[in-house]
């Protein structure tokens, strides 16, 4: 891995790997070699490919994607570079991750087609306004939303997308998914986008309750982790 000094996003050096990856050559900043997707991407690979897999079998070339949990942008660089992705917008509340994240979407070439504007916000139902994140140890993808006191911004999908359009949806946010369905509720019932999200097992039964409700239905899941499951749900006909 070569060592670059840190751009104006990033306050501490990093690391870039570089490999090639379906004939394209992509590069992602390492700041721990020990964090659960860093540690993937300092081996030249990308974090769940599985998930990614599914997630291209639903998504159309050239399409609309929302990033909601982006972490270091694993998902968005993929889909931008292999599914050519028009458009991406990236939800991440974590500071952590952001200078990272937009580094991996400089490094990749992709800074046309991301909007990195909602950075530094969290999604929730609308209820709270502010919140704090505890992150665990080398695991930045684990890091939760507390909602309370703290200086962390949050606000419901339905205000912070209200003027976007998107073909796929991803929801990874760490036991806060019913939340932040419940806040994209207009947005879902006007547009009716796929969205792939991870479920926590405490939010299986709410899942299923508001799939019923909102007129969607499971196409595909995938277990990964003994205490969630990601489903790919699209809306019925």
């Amino acid at each position: 891995m070569a060592r670059a000094a840190a751009p104006v996003f990033l306050s501490e050096p990093f690391r870039v790997a570089v490999s090639t990856v379906h004939g394209q050559r992509v590069a992602f900043a390492i700041a721990n070699v020990d964090d659960e997707i860093q540690s993937h991407h300092a081996r030249g690979d990308f974090y769940e490919p599985e998930e990614l897999a599914i997630i291209c079998r639903h998504f159309p070339t050239g399409g609309r994607f929302c990033d909601i949990g982006a972490n270091v942008g694993n998902h968005s660089v993929y889909l931008a570079r292999f599914m050519h992705a028009r458009r991406i917008v990236l939800i991440e509340p974590n500071p952590l991750a952001i200078g990272l994240l937009e580094a991996n979407v400089h490094l990749n070439g992709i800074d046309h087609v991301c909007d990195l504007s909602r950075l530094g916000i969290g999604l929730s139902d609308g209820a709270v306004a502010q919140a704090f994140i505890r992150t665990g140890h080398d695991n930045l993808g684990g890091a939760r939303v507390k909602e309370g006191q703290g200086d962390i911004p949050i606000k419901s999908g339905d205000e912070l997308l209200r003027d976007e359009v998107f073909d796929l949806v991803k929801i990874d946010v760490e036991g806060m998914e019913i939340k932040v369905l419940e806040g994209l509720k207009t947005h879902l019932q006007r547009h009716r986008p796929k969205i792939f999200i991870e479920v926590d097992k405490r939010n299986y039964e709410a899942f299923d309750s508001w799939c019923a409700a909102e007129g969607y239905e499971v196409l595909e899941r995938f277990q990964r982790y003994k205490n969630n499951t990601n489903f790919m749900i699209g809306a019925r006909a």
